[in-house]
């Protein structure tokens, strides 16, 4: 076959199709970042320190229930999940023992395609007054 036949030219965009997609790191994810903060007060300190909750399970849902994405918050209390194409409302789920009540949840709107939502949640701490 020679340079100027279709299935060479085809072949071709396919190949600088690729080479471009792993040029420019891969097409572009929609995620949402999420942060999960344990608020620990001091009653005799009148004091508050917020750090990152670890281990906490997280999950993403949709409007109708149906869960998009989940995993464990690391170390610094954050979790990135892809949203698989899912759009509209959902909320953000945390669940840990060290929640006051157990769990902590927020409403969202989903990212468009491509882009990344940030989303941070303030939760007591079990056992732990109101600031």
């Amino acid at each position: 076959m020679k340079i100027g036949h279709p299935q060479v030219r085809s072949a071709a965009c396919v190949v600088l199709s690729a080479l471009a997609l792993s040029a420019c790191g891969g097409p572009a994810r929609t995620e949402v970042d999420v942060e999960i903060r344990l608020n620990s007060c001091n009653t005799q300190k009148a004091s508050c320190l917020a750090s990152g909750l670890s281990e906490a399970e997280i999950s993403l849902v949709d409007a109708d229930g149906q869960t998009i994405a989940s995993g464990k918050s690391d170390d610094a209390g954050k979790l990135v999940l892809a949203t698989g194409g899912a759009v509209g409302e959902a909320r953000v789920i945390a669940v840990s023992p060290l929640i006051e009540g157990g769990r902590k949840e927020a409403n969202l709107v989903l990212p468009r395609e491509g882009e990344t939502t940030n989303i941070t949640i303030m939760a007591n701490g079990s056992g732990t007054p109101s600031p």
